[in-house]
């Protein structure tokens, strides 16, 4: 996957070239990062409810939250509502067990997501141009 010596190399260098920024386009790229970046506290409190996926939709990863969130629903109905309660409790335990990964790499997830988001921004500041005011 990743180090946490590979993510702060990583980092370290996307903060070298954001200081090479000019002014504008420094100012550009902080008010994009500031919108993008993303709490690692908040994914690991997020991660606790881990039967619901809303930490993947803090993460914006849609597709994973959706089928967390339905095979959660799906195995609680067989489990409470029908007479399927060994394939419910099984689909519920198997989700537990894909999911402590994620508790476990929750900072190292975050953290690849944040400097991503990082490198998005600084190619979009490189780009930027600022207009003049005079005509």
């Amino acid at each position: 996957m990743f180090s946490e010596k590979e993510l702060n190399l990583e980092e370290h260098e996307l903060r070298e070239q954001i200081r090479s920024l000019s002014g504008p386009q420094r100012a550009y790229y902080l008010q994009r990062e500031s919108a993008g970046l993303k709490s690692p506290d908040r994914y690991l409190l997020l991660n606790r409810l881990f039967p619901l996926g809303l930490h993947h939709f803090y993460l914006a990863r849609w597709g994973r939250g959706l089928l967390n969130s339905g095979l959660t629903i799906t195995g609680l109905i067989l489990l409470l509502g029908t007479d399927q309660v060994g394939f419910g409790l099984m689909l519920l335990t198997a989700m537990v067990f894909v999911e402590i990964p994620q508790l476990l790499n929750a900072r190292h997830l975050v953290h690849s997501r944040n400097n991503q988001t990082m490198a998005r921004c600084l190619a979009r500041a490189q780009k930027y141009k600022p207009s003049g005011g005079s005509r």
